[in-house]
Parts: structure tokens; sequence; C-alpha cells
């Protein structure tokens, strides 16, 4: 049968012992040094959470205002094209108008050319035609 030694329970004592002391001094520090680098470790990926959710919305506010901003910049080149092409139907109107008063100026004066040639040369004519009946009837 078995039997209890006083040896045993000396073993049993000691281990004990070994245990508490150990606890006391390896485990108990090592936990805590484990627990506060878990705890450093979770606070930089927190950090690392917030530095990139704030990165993500200041990069979503730029592409944001970039957006705007060339819709406001193509807003404003069609604005100029629209009043280039408006000024330059004004000038061609103008032109136009300038050019239909100049060639009625020039008809004009043509016509009063043609009639101030007319009187001038209605009495040559008349001439001509008195000295072609002389000769004819001479």
């Amino acid at each position: 049968m078995l039997s209890i030694d006083l040896s045993v329970i000396a073993i049993f004592v000691i281990v004990w012992i070994l245990v508490l002391v150990l606890t006391k001094v390896y485990f108990k520090p090592v936990r805590r040094i484990m627990r506060k680098r878990d705890n450093q470790i979770q606070q930089d990926r927190d950090a690392t959470q917030e530095a990139l959710d704030e990165y993500t919305k200041t990069l979503e506010a730029i592409e944001k205002d970039l957006k705007e901003a060339k819709t406001s910049a193509r807003e404003a080149r069609e604005t100029w094209i629209r009043e280039a092409q408006k000024e330059k139907d004004e000038m061609i109107d103008e032109v136009s108008q300038e050019c239909r008063l100049q060639v009625q100026k020039a008809h004009q004066e043509l016509n009063e050319k043609v009639e101030q040639l007319k009187k001038e040369l209605e009495p040559r004519g008349q001439d001509f035609a008195k000295r072609i009946t002389k000769r004819l009837l001479n």
C-alpha cells in the first residue's frame, strides 16, 4: 500500500512555496508587462484607426473641393464662351450693318453719278442726234 512519508509532505510544501515565490517575483511582473504591452498595442491601433479615419475624411473633403472647383471652372468657361459668342455675334451684326450702309451709300453715289452723267450726256446725245440727222440728210 501507499504510505505517505514526511519527505513527500516536505516536497509538497517546497513546491507550493516555489509556486508562490515564482508567482510573486516572476509571473505577476511578466503579466503586468504583457498587459501594459497589450494596452499600448491597442492604443496604437486606436490611434492608427483615428489617423486613418481623419486622413479619409480629409481626402474626401479635398476630392469634394476639387470636384466643386472643376464644376465652377467649367461653368465659368461656359459663361465666358457664351459671352464671347454674344460679343462675336454683335460685332458681326455691326460689321454687316456697316457694310450694308456702305453698299447703300455706294449704290446711291452710283445712281447719282449715273443721273449726273445722263444729264451731261443728254445734251450731247441731242447734239449727236442733230449732227447725225444733218449728215444723213445732206
